[in-house]
């Protein structure tokens, strides 16, 4: 949508509305359409929600089914000062009466809340956040290929002879990052 948005006549008036549970439907990284339309100043609202993958559209309480993917897009929202509507395109189970939908209402509010208190101490773990500095850490020589795409940074960037020996050696610590994460969602850090 976003390469479409740019062909119309007045692409300023036009935006976006990702829904949770339609990308999880294709099983489609969320975050990653959510970050291209922030990116790119057309993310005008959010349908908050979840869904398994390959099943109708299921519409469930947001963070139901993968609080992790949740957490993220929560973290992403509120890091990047996101302040459009949010909307929980959702349905209480078609077993509830009417306080089992008070109560699912309240639930998709409480979640999000939550999963912004975690994303507060996912930021300030100074563990995690020395891990995403390694992670994260450039190198300076490569400084200038960063940025704006241009085609002169894009034949430089064909032009270099990367060293993959080296580089796959170097380890990342993706596995104690996610660990830690799934650790701070639990409760088990404080």
């Amino acid at each position: 949508m976003l390469g479409f948005i740019a062909t119309l006549d007045h692409p300023e008036m036009v935006g976006v509305n990702p829904e949770v549970a339609h990308e999880h439907m294709a099983d489609i990284n969320f975050m990653h359409g959510v970050a291209q339309a922030w990116e790119a100043g057309k993310l005008f609202h959010i349908d908050l929600n979840d869904q398994y993958p390959g099943r109708y559209d299921q519409d469930l309480r947001f963070g139901s089914r993968d609080i992790k993917a949740a957490f993220y897009l929560v973290k992403f929202l509120e890091d990047v000062g996101y302040d459009g509507s949010k909307h929980y395109d959702a349905h209480a189970y078609r077993t509830e009466d009417y306080e089992g939908v008070k109560d699912f209402a309240r639930g998709c509010m409480r979640t999000y809340l939550m999963l912004k208190e975690k994303a507060v101490q996912f930021n300030a773990d100074p563990e995690i956040q020395a891990i995403l500095a390694e992670i994260n850490a450039e190198d300076p020589a490569l400084a200038a290929l960063f940025g704006k795409y241009s085609s002169e940074k894009a034949d430089a960037i064909k032009a270099l002879d990367f060293d993959r020996v080296a580089i796959s050696k170097r380890g990342l610590k993706y596995e104690r990052l996610d660990q830690l994460t799934i650790d701070l969602l639990l409760g088990m850090r404080s």
